[in-house]
């Protein structure tokens, strides 16, 4: 599952890999890698805003509300559903990432330090498209 950490991150604009954000079929947008990504390696840092809880009903209506993180310690993805906590939008790569049951990637979440790193969690292929498991039922059939 994915990880939380109270850890304090310094966000730099050269922590991440070269990236393309590409029509991906049936799924819309999503990211490929420019070039090879080797397992453990940070494809991404990224800085996030917050949602505040009083403003998740608006959001979470919106197309917004497909990207969005839950943001609170010790909490799971699953909670965006009930509305409750605040929810955090990635300024990066990482909200375009689509869902795939067998991912090659995964987040950590810096609550505190308001940033969200993307990781690789096996080699991933110059080309080949980036993926995470939104480790939460979906919300649409997967392509």
């Amino acid at each position: 599952m994915h990880e939380t950490s109270r850890a304090e991150v310094v966000v730099r604009s050269t922590d991440r890999v070269p990236l393309r954000i590409a029509l991906m079929g049936g799924k819309g947008r999503g990211v490929a890698a420019e070039r090879d990504i080797a397992a453990g390696e940070l494809v991404e840092r990224a800085p996030v805003l917050i949602v505040p809880e009083a403003d998740r009903a608006g959001i979470d209506r919106t197309s917004l509300g497909n990207h969005i993180f839950m943001w609170e310690h010790d909490t799971v993805a699953e909670e965006l559903y009930r509305q409750k906590g605040r929810a955090a939008v990635v300024l990066g790569a990482a909200s375009l990432i689509n869902h795939s049951d067998d991912p090659n990637c995964d987040f950590v979440r810096y609550i505190d330090a308001l940033a969200l790193d993307l990781v690789a969690i096996r080699d991933i292929k110059a080309g080949d498209e980036l993926t995470i498991d939104y480790g939460l039922p979906l919300w649409f059939t997967p392509t």
